[in-house]
């Protein structure tokens, strides 16, 4: 049982407030654990370890493609809302600086806390060098994008993080 003191201790007001407290973050914890186990955030790249951990082993590759790399530059609008259907253009040049005459571009749009909504734009040539394509986000947030151009088997890509407003 009791003693007669813990019982006189456990009706002062600051002792069951301090109790409370301690009590609700337990319990806000706990959820915030069960809700990640449950919904797991999604990863923009599968394998995202084994490309980390070689990322900085690879800095010879990189040299050698870095001399063949092309130039690409993802402009879109300053100010994104959602569902507003807004022009994203992808300027590519050649390792010589010439701009591209062919070759298919991919738009993909990623959303890094939820992949249910990540989407692929093909953007079509329209001038020397430029592609362009209608984009529309369905979610306010942050998305990551890529760009990725194939031609003639060779594939260069470039990489944007964007955040879209309501």
């Amino acid at each position: 049982m009791l003693s007669a003191q813990v019982k006189q201790d456990l009706k002062n007001p600051w002792l069951k407030g301090i109790l409370a407290v301690v009590g609700v973050t337990l319990v806000v914890n706990i959820g915030f654990i069960s809700y990640a186990f449950i919904f797991p955030p999604n990863l923009v790249v599968q394998d995202y370890y084994e490309r980390g951990k070689n990322y900085f082993h690879d800095e010879r590759v990189r040299e050698e493609a870095a001399a063949t790399a092309w130039r690409l530059q993802l402009l879109l609008p300053n100010s994104l809302k959602v569902n507003k259907t807004d022009i994203s253009r992808l300027y590519v040049m050649d390792h010589q600086g010439k701009p591209i005459h062919s070759g298919k571009v991919i738009l993909s749009a990623y959303r890094p806390s939820d992949a249910s909504h990540d989407f692929n734009v093909e953007l079509k040539l329209t001038d020397d060098g430029t592609y362009t394509a209608p984009v529309s986000f369905p979610l306010p947030g942050h998305w990551d994008l890529i760009a990725r151009i194939d031609v003639n088997g060779q594939h260069f890509d470039t990489a944007q993080r964007i955040f879209v407003q309501k």
